[in-house]
């Protein structure tokens, strides 16, 4: 008798588990976009970028880059580093931007949509301490002056595409 009540408790305890985790996973995807949703999204902002792009001078300076490969592994990996890179763009590079085109095409509004969308999909520890990569990509764009948001924005088809990575590498 004893043997048959801890094995319909522990059986019981298995079940609640199972409807706890199925809970949960149902709460995330109905709190959140779809994969096919962000990824249109990003899609979109491809467009635009593309649009924003030919507002503006031609990124002159060759040599520099704010994205390099080596920090598309960190992206890949490290939720905080996409999130700052992200708040980067969003307050550095769009805070600092004073274009009509912007605000015509919704650019940053969109982009800030998808971040808030990505932040809220994806859960990650947040951390109050800048990344050392961050610091880096802030150092060159701040060194390089006014030409600095002509660089970022140069390079916002690299950073989508690591975005529409990501998505595609999750499950």
């Amino acid at each position: 008798m004893w043997v048959n009540c801890t094995l319909r408790s522990g059986l019981l305890f298995v079940t609640l588990s199972f409807a706890i985790a199925k809970h949960k996973q149902s709460f995330f995807t109905k709190s959140c976009c779809s994969k096919v949703t962000l990824t249109q999204a990003v899609d979109s902002l491809f467009v635009k970028a593309a649009w924003l792009k030919a507002t503006i001078p031609e990124d002159s300076i060759k040599n520099i880059r704010l994205l390099k490969k080596k920090t598309k592994k960190l992206f890949m990996k490290n939720c905080q580093f996409q999130e700052q890179l992200r708040s980067f763009f969003m307050e550095d590079v769009f805070g600092h931007l004073q274009l009509q085109v912007c605000k015509e095409i919704h650019f940053v509004d969109d982009f800030c949509s998808l971040r808030q969308k990505l932040s809220h999909c994806i859960s990650c520890p947040s951390s109050a301490r800048e990344m050392k990569s961050i610091t880096t990509i802030k150092k060159t764009f701040y060194g390089i002056g006014n030409k600095g948001i002509y660089k970022a924005i140069s390079e916002l088809d690299i950073l989508l595409s690591w975005i529409k990575n990501f998505l595609e590498s999750i499950s």
